[in-house]
């Protein structure tokens, strides 16, 4: 049976495929640097705290969504140029995350 995603907005995906697809379209179309407006915004904080309360991951205090280039060594060792989204904290910083394994690893 196909894993079914719901998130905040209400808004049901009968597939993962079809979160992913839909969350990557989303963040494919919003420009670096700009903060989701709603119900995207809390639609992906959503996943992002639930993704931290499922793996016991300290979450940062997230306040607002962004894009930003995540160019973190792999590792294989190389540095891959992967547009993400990342949490924007109260004072500003950022943190980038992986929506794709949020929703793989979230409760359904």
């Amino acid at each position: 049976m196909a894993k079914q995603v719901t998130i905040q907005s209400g808004v049901v995906f009968p597939t993962l495929k079809g979160a992913k697809d839909h969350f990557c379209k989303l963040r494919e179309s919003t420009p670096l640097g700009t903060r989701l407006s709603e119900p995207e915004r809390s639609d992906v904080l959503d996943v992002y705290r639930r993704y931290c309360d499922a793996t016991g991951w300290q979450a940062e205090g997230a306040v607002d969504v962004t894009t930003e280039w995540d160019n973190r060594q792999r590792p294989n060792g190389t540095h891959a140029q992967t547009k993400a989204f990342a949490v924007v904290t109260a004072s500003g910083s950022t943190s980038i995350f992986s929506v794709d394994k949020a929703l793989e690893t979230i409760p359904i």
